[in-house]
């Protein structure tokens, strides 16, 4: 192996004798000094809002959630406790009453980030960034309210049935035996049903039963306000129906347009291979996998909004 470094540092010595306008300036960047300069982001105050506004939001679906747990807890108890029926009932009360009023206050605010989507969409066009990241938060959220929405509804179902289960357990110690169609007829009629029943109960009881007369009596009176709770929360699960009924339209199109993606890449593919091409170009075979997440993507949110519609029609069978 020979030795060049002699070699090299003869045509350093050459290059440093030529004058330094042919190699160009040599700059020094420890002797210079640099100003300062601000470096400015642009940002969207509009985007920083929504982005805001749905996290607050989602903080207030999440409390949401976890007051429903709770609420599932209660009427548990209320189910198998022997005692303190009156401080469960108070309990679940006040905790049903709380989500109602936290529901109603969160979907006002999700109707105005959806009025704000719209604005945008027709302000700065559908497929800008500010547009579409409202568009999805709004959708998302909303998805995420019906979910605990829906929670709650069954929780107040169970309450409902365990408060009829109680009155026909008691009813039948008193020796009358009370259908679910008499029950029906009877929670419809309010304060009349109670005085009906009560005075078929008092026919046929004796003085050791007035306990359980009571209970009946308390049992009716938990019902009757369950199924005006529930009567009050019917409405606002129809117009969460209809918002869930309004973006099918949407999604069928975006559906539509992926599958024509889908089909005309697949066509492309089938015409090169055609051609004597041994493999897809690597950029077309990303494209065809961000189209296949794409599909499966979308299609799981189509199914998460056929869930949310058979959620609503289940919720105005009540």
């Amino acid at each position: 192996m020979r030795d060049r470094l002699e070699r090299l540092q003869t045509i350093r010595e050459e290059q440093e004798e030529y004058e330094p306008e042919f190699y160009g300036f040599e700059y020094d960047v420890d002797k210079g000094t640099l100003s300062h300069q601000a470096v400015i982001f642009e940002s969207s105050s509009a985007t920083e809002v929504i982005l805001k506004e749905a996290e607050s939001i989602r903080k207030e679906i999440s409390l949401l959630h976890l007051e429903v747990a709770r609420l599932h807890a209660h009427n548990e108890r209320f189910g198998t406790s022997v005692r303190r029926l009156t401080l469960i009932k108070k309990d679940c009360d006040s905790i049903a009453r709380g989500i109602q009023q936290r529901g109603e206050a969160l979907y006002a605010r999700l109707q105005v980030l959806g009025k704000r989507s719209k604005e945008l969409e027709e302000k700065e066009g559908p497929n800008s960034a500010v547009s579409r990241i409202a568009r999805a938060q709004y959708e998302s959220l909303t998805c995420a309210f019906h979910s605990a929405m829906t929670d709650y509804s069954k929780a107040e179902e169970v309450q409902r049935n365990t408060c009829r289960v109680r009155i026909q357990r008691q009813a039948s110690i008193l020796g009358k035996e009370i259908t679910d169609e008499q029950l029906d007829a009877l929670v419809d009629k309010g304060g009349e049903g109670w005085a009906e029943l009560s005075q078929g109960l008092q026919n046929q009881s004796v003085r050791s039963c007035r306990a359980a007369l009571c209970e009946i009596k308390g049992r009716h009176k938990d019902l009757v306000e369950l199924e005006a709770r529930m009567k009050e929360i019917h409405e606002l699960f129809l117009q969460m129906a209809i918002l869930v009924e309004e973006q099918g339209s949407m999604l069928n199109n975006i559906e539509a347009h992926v599958c024509n993606t889908v089909e005309y890449i697949e066509k492309r593919a089938v015409h090169r291979n055609s051609n004597g091409m041994e493999a897809i170009n690597p950029s077309m075979r990303a494209g065809v996998y961000i189209c296949i997440c794409v599909c499966v993507y979308f299609s799981f949110f189509f199914v998460n909004t056929s869930h949310l519609k058979d959620s609503g029609s289940f919720i105005s069978s009540f």
